[in-house]
């Protein structure tokens, strides 16, 4: 059997060139999914902080709505939580508003912030309080 030089043409392998342009695409990806990890991972831990502070906040409302309305936590003025749930990352406080909106009622604003890079550090749940609840 003779073979011949084109149909050894047809039958050929890889070339070193088409190795070399599929290292350069997988490297070129590589570099940046490597650069792009350090950012989702900041995401990811701010977003995943802001649901606790949320959830922290909506915790603090659930407390203060189930005390009497002249409870010494609800007089008006500024408050620090004394039994912050997570002291060395979060810092739960609440206000409170007397007569706001109408006479009789409390305006209840939870702040829990929390440190980060950014500027969405506080996350703040506002609610009403009446001498009815």
């Amino acid at each position: 059997m003779r073979w011949r030089f084109d149909e050894m043409r047809n039958e050929r392998g890889v070339s070193l060139l088409e190795i070399m342009v599929a290292m350069a695409i997988f490297g070129i990806g590589l570099v940046v999914a490597v650069r792009t990890l350090p950012e989702s991972n900041a995401k990811t831990t701010q977003s995943r902080n802001r649901s606790i502070a949320v959830n922290l906040a909506q915790e603090g409302i659930e407390e203060l709505m189930g005390r009497p309305f002249n409870h010494a936590d609800l007089t008006a003025g500024a408050h620090a939580d004394p039994e912050n749930p997570i002291r060395n990352h979060f810092a739960r406080q609440w206000e409170v508003t007397d007569a706001t909106p109408v006479a009789g009622m409390k305006m209840i604003s939870v702040s829990v912030s929390f440190p980060t890079s950014g500027e969405d550090s506080v996350a703040t749940l506002r609610t009403f309080k009446t001498m009815r609840q």
